[in-house]
């Protein structure tokens, strides 16, 4: 029984390691990805959105300098995840942590979170 057991393992991982690259790329399901060069011309279209409509109410009032990454993980509902140089009202730049939570199917169901050094964290609420 324990050789049978053994056997079936080293089958598993045999037929895992045979997979093709495209599949194990991707990390288990939900896992952070990196974007990749065409999705992170989305990913800066996402994260202007949400400046712009934070822009037009309370605030804060940031442009974005450089997105130096962004993530998200793989699953249903979008989470990403920013480390971007913005620059504030007063042509001040940094570099802060950003998180867009989108659940568009609620009333202001996009949740933007900033996560600057030295400052307390700023979270907000906007609509699609």
């Amino acid at each position: 029984m324990f050789v049978a057991k053994i056997l079936l393992l080293c089958t598993a991982c045999v037929l895992v390691s045979a997979a093709p690259q495209r599949f194990r790329d991707f990390g288990p399901f939900g896992a952070p990805r990196a974007f990749e060069e065409d999705d992170l011309a989305k990913a800066q279209e996402v994260l202007q959105a949400s400046l712009t409509k934070l822009d037009a109410g309370e605030g804060p009032h940031y442009r974005i300098s450089q997105i130096l990454s962004a993530r998200a993980p793989l699953a249903s509902g979008t989470l990403n995840t920013y480390s971007v140089e913005l620059i504030d009202s007063f042509g001040a730049t940094k570099v802060c942590d950003v998180l867009i939570w989108s659940r568009p199917w609620m009333p202001n169901g996009i949740r933007v979170t900033f996560e600057c050094p030295n400052e307390p964290k700023v979270v907000r609420n906007h609509s699609a």
